[in-house]
C-alpha cells in the first residue's frame, strides 16, 4: 500500500506507528458513535485489526495527515470476489471538522481505486442524520442510490437504517 497525497492530506498506511493516534480518535464520542466500533476501543482492538490474515489483502486503512498532524482515518475494503468494488467510510476529529479534509481524503482514495485498482464501484453507507458525511460525499461525486431500512449491523444500536452511496467507473 502506497502513501496517497494532495496539495491539502497526506494519506499514510496503517501501521503500529499509528496505534495511540486510532484508539484515541475511535474513542471520541462524536466518532465512536457513527464508526461501529466497540464503545471503549483498546490497544487490544487495535492489535487484532493489524493482526487479522485479511488486512493486507483486502482493506486497506490509512491514517490522515494535515501538516505533519493525524487528523483522521480512513478506510476500504474489497467487496465480492473479483475486487471491483469497494466500500469504506472515514473519521475525522472534530477539531477539523467542516475544513475539507474528508473531501480532500475521500477523493485520493475514490481516485486511487478507480485509476490504480480497476474498481467498477466504490460505495459507502451513512446514516440518514449524518449531514456532514451526505455533503461530503457529494461533494465527492457520489450518488444516493437509495435508502436501506434496518440494513446496518451498528455495535450498540441494532439493525440502523443507511443510505447507500456510489461512484461508479
Amino acid at each position: 500500500m502506497k502513501i496517497l497525497t494532495s496539495e491539502r492530506v497526506r494519506l499514510v498506511p496503517l501501521s503500529e506507528v499509528h496505534e495511540s493516534e486510532f484508539v484515541r480518535l475511535a474513542n471520541i464520542p462524536e466518532i465512536n458513535r457513527r464508526v461501529n466500533k466497540p464503545p471503549f476501543y483498546s490497544q487490544a482492538h487495535f492489535s487484532e485489526l493489524l493482526s487479522h490474515p485479511q488486512h493486507a489483502k483486502t482493506r486497506l486503512i490509512w491514517m490522515i495527515e494535515q501538516n505533519a498532524r493525524v487528523v483522521g482515518a480512513i478506510n476500504t475494503a474489497a467487496s465480492g470476489r473479483d475486487g471491483r468494488m469497494f466500500q469504506g467510510g472515514y473519521w475525522i476529529d472534530p477539531a477539523f471538522w467542516g475544513q475539507g479534509i474528508a473531501s480532500a481524503a475521500l477523493l485520493l482514495v475514490k481516485t486511487h481505486l478507480l485509476e490504480e485498482r480497476g474498481a467498477e464501484r466504490v460505495q459507502a453507507l451513512v446514516e440518514p442524520d449524518n449531514g456532514a458525511s451526505i455533503r461530503v460525499l457529494e461533494k465527492c461525486g457520489y450518488e444516493r442510490e437509495g435508502l436501506l431500512r434496518k440494513f446496518y449491523p451498528s455495535v450498540d444500536r441494532g439493525l440502523i437504517d443507511v443510505f447507500m452511496y456510489a461512484s461508479i467507473a
